[in-house]
Protein backbone atom coordinates (compact mmCIF):
# COMPACT_ATOMS: atom_id res chain seq x y z
CA UNK A 1 0.00 0.00 0.00
CA UNK A 2 2.06 3.00 -1.26
CA UNK A 3 2.38 5.89 1.15
CA UNK A 4 1.33 3.91 4.21
CA UNK A 5 4.73 3.87 5.91
CA UNK A 6 5.72 7.50 5.38
CA UNK A 7 6.00 9.94 8.29
CA UNK A 8 2.99 12.25 8.17
CA UNK A 9 4.86 14.78 10.28
CA UNK A 10 7.22 15.35 7.36
CA UNK A 11 4.28 16.02 5.09
CA UNK A 12 2.78 18.44 7.61
CA UNK A 13 6.04 20.39 7.48
CA UNK A 14 5.80 20.58 3.70
CA UNK A 15 2.16 21.62 3.83
CA UNK A 16 2.68 24.26 6.51
CA UNK A 17 -0.02 22.91 8.82
CA UNK A 18 0.07 20.66 11.86
CA UNK A 19 -3.20 18.75 12.10
CA UNK A 20 -5.11 18.54 15.36
CA UNK A 21 -7.30 15.86 13.82
CA UNK A 22 -4.91 13.50 12.04
CA UNK A 23 -7.81 11.46 10.70
CA UNK A 24 -8.62 14.32 8.33
CA UNK A 25 -5.13 14.23 6.90
CA UNK A 26 -5.27 10.44 6.54
CA UNK A 27 -8.62 10.67 4.80
CA UNK A 28 -7.29 13.29 2.36
CA UNK A 29 -4.50 10.85 1.47
CA UNK A 30 -6.78 7.86 0.84
CA UNK A 31 -7.56 7.19 -2.83
CA UNK A 32 -10.98 5.69 -3.72
CA UNK A 33 -9.21 2.67 -5.24
CA UNK A 34 -8.70 1.30 -1.71
CA UNK A 35 -12.49 1.05 -1.36
CA UNK A 36 -12.41 2.10 2.28
CA UNK A 37 -15.33 3.70 4.11
CA UNK A 38 -13.80 7.16 3.78
CA UNK A 39 -11.60 8.48 0.97
CA UNK A 40 -10.72 11.91 -0.35
CA UNK A 41 -13.59 12.41 -2.81
CA UNK A 42 -15.94 14.36 -0.50
CA UNK A 43 -13.02 16.44 0.76
CA UNK A 44 -12.07 17.16 -2.83
CA UNK A 45 -15.56 18.58 -3.43
CA UNK A 46 -15.24 20.96 -0.48
CA UNK A 47 -11.63 21.83 -1.22
CA UNK A 48 -12.53 22.90 -4.74
CA UNK A 49 -14.84 25.58 -3.32
CA UNK A 50 -12.36 26.67 -0.65
CA UNK A 51 -9.60 27.02 -3.24
CA UNK A 52 -11.83 28.99 -5.62
CA UNK A 53 -12.66 31.52 -2.92
CA UNK A 54 -9.09 31.77 -1.65
CA UNK A 55 -7.69 32.41 -5.14
CA UNK A 56 -10.50 34.84 -5.98
CA UNK A 57 -9.69 36.92 -2.89
CA UNK A 58 -5.97 36.91 -3.64
CA UNK A 59 -6.48 38.02 -7.24
CA UNK A 60 -9.03 40.65 -6.22
CA UNK A 61 -6.49 42.23 -3.87
CA UNK A 62 -3.38 41.81 -6.04
CA UNK A 63 -4.92 42.87 -9.37
CA UNK A 64 -6.93 46.04 -8.64
CA UNK A 65 -6.77 47.19 -12.27
CA UNK A 66 -7.97 43.95 -13.85
CA UNK A 67 -11.53 43.56 -15.11
CA UNK A 68 -13.85 40.81 -13.91
CA UNK A 69 -13.38 38.73 -17.03
CA UNK A 70 -9.61 38.78 -16.73
CA UNK A 71 -9.76 37.86 -13.04
CA UNK A 72 -12.05 34.94 -13.87
CA UNK A 73 -9.63 33.68 -16.53
CA UNK A 74 -6.66 34.01 -14.18
CA UNK A 75 -8.47 32.10 -11.47
CA UNK A 76 -9.26 29.35 -13.96
CA UNK A 77 -5.57 29.06 -14.82
CA UNK A 78 -4.56 28.88 -11.16
CA UNK A 79 -7.10 26.22 -10.15
CA UNK A 80 -6.80 24.14 -13.32
CA UNK A 81 -6.01 20.43 -13.14
CA UNK A 82 -2.64 21.07 -14.72
CA UNK A 83 -1.63 23.72 -12.17
CA UNK A 84 -2.81 21.68 -9.19
CA UNK A 85 -0.91 18.66 -10.48
CA UNK A 86 2.25 20.79 -10.49
CA UNK A 87 1.53 21.79 -6.89
CA UNK A 88 0.98 18.15 -5.92
CA UNK A 89 4.29 17.21 -7.52
CA UNK A 90 6.16 19.95 -5.67
CA UNK A 91 4.62 18.80 -2.37
CA UNK A 92 5.55 15.18 -3.22
CA UNK A 93 2.03 14.03 -2.40
CA UNK A 94 2.55 10.78 -4.27
CA UNK A 95 4.93 9.72 -1.49
CA UNK A 96 2.11 9.76 1.04
CA UNK A 97 -0.99 8.89 -0.96
CA UNK A 98 -2.51 5.50 -0.13
CA UNK A 99 -3.94 3.71 -3.16
CA UNK A 100 -4.58 0.28 -4.60
CA UNK A 101 -6.29 -1.39 -7.53
CA UNK A 102 -4.91 -0.61 -10.97
CA UNK A 103 -2.95 2.35 -9.63
CA UNK A 104 -0.76 0.07 -7.53
CA UNK A 105 0.73 -1.47 -10.66
CA UNK A 106 1.65 1.82 -12.32
CA UNK A 107 5.11 3.34 -12.39
CA UNK A 108 3.69 6.77 -11.61
CA UNK A 109 0.38 8.28 -10.55
CA UNK A 110 -1.83 10.16 -13.00
CA UNK A 111 -1.14 13.86 -12.55
CA UNK A 112 -4.85 14.54 -12.15
CA UNK A 113 -4.84 12.45 -8.96
CA UNK A 114 -2.22 14.72 -7.39
CA UNK A 115 -4.41 17.72 -8.17
CA UNK A 116 -7.37 16.05 -6.51
CA UNK A 117 -5.32 15.45 -3.37
CA UNK A 118 -4.30 19.12 -3.23
CA UNK A 119 -7.98 20.10 -3.05
CA UNK A 120 -8.73 17.39 -0.51
CA UNK A 121 -5.88 18.55 1.73
CA UNK A 122 -7.10 22.13 1.63
CA UNK A 123 -10.54 20.96 2.74
CA UNK A 124 -8.97 18.86 5.50
CA UNK A 125 -7.16 21.94 6.83
CA UNK A 126 -10.37 23.98 6.64
CA UNK A 127 -12.26 21.37 8.68
CA UNK A 128 -9.37 20.90 11.09
CA UNK A 129 -9.43 24.57 12.09
CA UNK A 130 -13.15 25.29 11.74
CA UNK A 131 -14.89 27.95 9.68
CA UNK A 132 -13.86 30.96 11.75
CA UNK A 133 -10.14 30.41 11.29
CA UNK A 134 -9.96 27.80 8.53
CA UNK A 135 -10.69 29.95 5.50
CA UNK A 136 -8.05 32.56 6.31
CA UNK A 137 -5.46 29.86 7.00
CA UNK A 138 -6.37 28.03 3.78
CA UNK A 139 -5.93 31.23 1.87
CA UNK A 140 -2.41 31.54 3.26
CA UNK A 141 -1.65 27.93 2.35
CA UNK A 142 -3.03 28.35 -1.17
CA UNK A 143 -0.86 31.45 -1.59
CA UNK A 144 2.21 29.51 -0.45
CA UNK A 145 1.50 26.33 -2.41
CA UNK A 146 0.83 28.24 -5.65
CA UNK A 147 3.51 30.90 -5.14
CA UNK A 148 5.33 30.27 -8.48
CA UNK A 149 2.06 30.31 -10.42
CA UNK A 150 0.79 33.40 -8.59
CA UNK A 151 4.03 35.24 -9.39
CA UNK A 152 3.63 34.45 -13.10
CA UNK A 153 -0.15 34.72 -13.44
CA UNK A 154 -0.11 37.91 -15.51
CA UNK A 155 2.34 36.34 -17.94
CA UNK A 156 0.41 33.07 -18.00
CA UNK A 157 -2.77 34.97 -18.79
CA UNK A 158 -1.01 36.79 -21.60
CA UNK A 159 0.39 33.56 -23.04
CA UNK A 160 -3.04 31.93 -22.89
CA UNK A 161 -4.48 34.71 -25.07
CA UNK A 162 -1.44 35.31 -27.26
CA UNK A 163 -2.98 33.91 -30.45
CA UNK A 164 -6.04 36.12 -30.09
CA UNK A 165 -3.91 39.20 -29.38
CA UNK A 166 -1.65 38.54 -32.36
CA UNK A 167 -4.64 38.00 -34.65
CA UNK A 168 -6.23 41.26 -33.51
CA UNK A 169 -2.97 43.11 -34.13
CA UNK A 170 -2.64 41.63 -37.61
CA UNK A 171 -6.22 42.48 -38.58
CA UNK A 172 -5.90 45.97 -37.12
CA UNK A 173 -2.89 46.66 -39.35
CA UNK A 174 -4.31 45.19 -42.54
CA UNK A 175 -2.30 41.97 -42.51
CA UNK A 176 -3.48 38.46 -43.29
CA UNK A 177 -4.24 36.14 -40.39
CA UNK A 178 -1.19 34.53 -38.75
CA UNK A 179 -0.11 31.10 -39.98
CA UNK A 180 1.42 28.44 -37.74
CA UNK A 181 3.46 25.95 -39.80
CA UNK A 182 4.79 22.88 -38.01
CA UNK A 183 8.57 22.74 -38.51
CA UNK A 184 9.39 19.54 -36.66
CA UNK A 185 7.67 16.75 -34.74
CA UNK A 186 9.38 14.69 -32.06
CA UNK A 187 7.65 11.37 -31.46
CA UNK A 188 8.13 9.17 -28.43
CA UNK A 189 6.00 6.26 -27.14
CA UNK A 190 4.99 8.31 -24.09
CA UNK A 191 5.03 11.87 -25.41
CA UNK A 192 5.02 14.03 -28.50
CA UNK A 193 6.50 17.47 -29.09
CA UNK A 194 5.86 19.94 -31.89
CA UNK A 195 8.01 22.82 -33.10
CA UNK A 196 5.91 25.61 -34.55
CA UNK A 197 6.70 29.05 -35.96
CA UNK A 198 4.31 31.90 -36.65
CA UNK A 199 4.20 33.79 -39.95
CA UNK A 200 2.48 37.17 -40.03
CA UNK A 201 3.01 40.56 -41.64
CA UNK A 202 5.51 39.04 -44.07
CA UNK A 203 7.76 37.83 -41.26
CA UNK A 204 8.59 34.55 -39.59
CA UNK A 205 9.04 34.83 -35.83
CA UNK A 206 11.08 32.54 -33.52
CA UNK A 207 9.90 28.93 -33.39
CA UNK A 208 8.88 27.27 -30.14
CA UNK A 209 8.24 23.75 -28.89
CA UNK A 210 5.09 22.43 -27.19
CA UNK A 211 3.64 19.14 -26.06
CA UNK A 212 0.78 19.66 -28.51
CA UNK A 213 0.32 21.75 -31.66
CA UNK A 214 -2.04 24.01 -29.75
CA UNK A 215 0.46 24.61 -26.97
CA UNK A 216 3.29 25.23 -29.45
CA UNK A 217 1.13 27.71 -31.38
CA UNK A 218 0.33 29.66 -28.20
CA UNK A 219 4.01 29.83 -27.31
CA UNK A 220 4.95 30.89 -30.85
CA UNK A 221 2.33 33.64 -30.78
CA UNK A 222 3.65 34.83 -27.42
CA UNK A 223 7.20 34.98 -28.77
CA UNK A 224 5.97 37.04 -31.72
CA UNK A 225 4.18 39.43 -29.37
CA UNK A 226 7.35 39.85 -27.30
CA UNK A 227 9.34 40.71 -30.43
CA UNK A 228 6.70 43.18 -31.63
CA UNK A 229 6.50 44.85 -28.22
CA UNK A 230 10.29 45.21 -28.11
CA UNK A 231 10.04 46.96 -31.48
CA UNK A 232 7.46 49.38 -30.10
CA UNK A 233 4.32 47.86 -31.61
CA UNK A 234 1.05 48.36 -29.75
CA UNK A 235 -0.02 44.76 -29.19
CA UNK A 236 -2.21 43.17 -26.49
Amino acid sequence: MPGAARDLGELEELLGHRFRRRELLERALTHPSLQEDEDYERLEFLGDAVLDLAIAELLFERMPDRAEGELTEMRSLLVSRRTLAEVGTRLRLGDWLRYGGNLAGRDSLPRSVLGNVVEALLAAVYLDLGRAVGLEHCRGLAEAWLAPEMADIAGAHGRAHAKQALQEWAQGHGHSLPRYPVLEVHEHPEAHAFQVAVEVAGRTFPATWGRSKREAEKRAAWEALLVLRAEGADVG
